[in-house]
């Protein structure tokens, strides 16, 4: 078998077993995805893969991305139903205003390379929800999922640089998917140990605060 048919089909798996994870927490309830970030997904995947696609010609680099952009709509949905209502923040209607004009850029230019390049900035911003509710309460989410994610993203590296153009935009795309997801990961692991340990600090001084009080109670 072709090694980069192999690391490619490494990636697919990794997405696909992601997200088998992810959804499956959320039917167990132990996760709590913010229903944004996903609907920001939908739309910037399924653009991305089209402008990727168009940018490289190479089937075998946007394996993840095709994939992605069907189960990203998919688990969407489904979280989708399970919400009740929606608000839109600053940083969502820009995500989407960045999207909308990506895809006119394209339409109107033909340019697929600015307008994946201009994605990925719909892709950062689409992030910022997740980031902002896992550092409030990272038990939102689940870190095997996301660690997952960011395996098939590192496998999609891999894919490019076998199957390397010599086109830099092609590498945006995979490399910037690895560094949010793998952040995404780290914070959702660093922001539980973190939590865990002030509250392991805090129950013993809780205790001691509520003995000496009771001691003064019994003096008195």
């Amino acid at each position: 078998m072709n090694i980069s048919l192999a690391v490619s089909l490494l990636s697919g798996i990794f997405i696909l077993l992601a997200f088998a994870i992810y959804n499956r927490e959320i039917f167990r309830g132990s996760s709590k995805p913010n229903v944004v970030s996903w609907g920001l997904w939908s739309m910037v995947t399924v653009l991305n893969m089209a402008s990727y696609l168009a940018l490289t010609g190479d089937i075998l680099k946007n394996s993840l991305s095709i994939v992605a952009a069907s189960a990203t709509f998919v688990t969407f949905l489904y979280i989708f139903q399970k919400n009740s209502g929606i608000s839109l923040t600053m940083t969502d209607w820009i995500t989407l205003s960045i999207g909308v004009i990506s895809a006119f850029v394209w339409m109107v230019f033909q340019s697929a390379v600015f307008a994946n390049l201009t994605l990925q900035l719909a892709n950062i911003a689409a992030f910022v929800p997740t980031y902002r509710s896992v550092w409030n309460n990272p038990e939102n989410e689940k870190p095997l999922p996301w660690f997952f994610f960011s395996t098939a993203y590192l496998f999609l590296n891999i894919t490019v640089f076998i199957r390397w153009s010599g086109n830099a935009a092609d590498l945006v795309f995979p490399v910037l998917g690895l560094f949010l997801h793998a952040s995404l990961t780290a914070l959702i692991v660093f922001r539980k140990k973190y939590l865990k340990c002030f509250k392991e600090q805090i129950e013993p001084e809780a205790e001691e605060t509520e003995g000496a009080e009771g001691g003064l109670a019994f003096s008195e």
